[in-house]
């Protein structure tokens, strides 16, 4: 007996396709396979090369070469590049005469280029921030020295003042006079 192997085959995908349709679960999960495998080659091929020709398209559309026309369609100019017109607008922007403000002005004060004045305001800034800091270093290193000279001096006028040895100065060990100074007499 000779065996026909591509009808076999033929009865394994019949037999198999019919179980599948008879088989709601089983379907559900072949058609999800199916459709993984598919999402994937498709991310796999076909957005790289969507993504490759988007890139080549907005690149070529840079160098390609057009004229501006008036508003009546008339080609004005000589011919220029997205790239270039680019490249000048930028180009005017930072070189544009600006105010103490940084708004474009002609008039008096516009002695500087927006680029200028945008590096002035960053240096400043940095500067304040920096001066600030140092400014409240400085500030607790006075608070600091202030307190410490106003306790001496109160120290020195109470113990001037009143001649007792106090719980304070015994554990400070101070050896102040307990006495009353000069010695007074009896009130009358």
């Amino acid at each position: 007996m000779e065996l026909d192997q591509k009808r076999i085959e033929d009865g394994i995908i019949s037999e198999v396709a019919s179980t599948i349709m008879r088989d709601d679960d089983l379907y559900d999960r072949v058609k999800h396979a199916v459709d993984a495998r598919i999402e994937k080659l498709w991310k796999e091929t076909a957005e790289a090369r969507i993504r490759s020709e988007v890139e080549l398209a907005i690149s070529d559309g840079f160098e390609k070469s057009y004229r501006k026309v008036d508003s009546f369609g008339r080609a004005e100019g000589e011919p220029t590049t997205i790239r270039a017109e680019l490249e000048k607008l930028i180009g005017g922007y930072w070189n544009t005469k600006v105010d103490r403000q940084g708004k474009p002005s002609n008039g008096y004060g516009a002695d500087m280029t927006r680029a200028e004045w945008m590096m002035t305001q960053l240096v400043a800034s940095d500067f304040q921030g920096e001066m600030k800091q140092h400014v409240i270093n400085l500030g607790g290193a006075l608070k600091d020295k202030l307190r410490g000279e106003l306790h001496q001096t109160v120290n020195k006028l109470l113990g001037e003042t009143f001649n007792v040895r106090s719980f304070d100065d015994q554990n400070t060990n101070r050896s102040d006079r307990s006495s009353i100074q000069p010695p007074q007499a009896p009130a009358s």
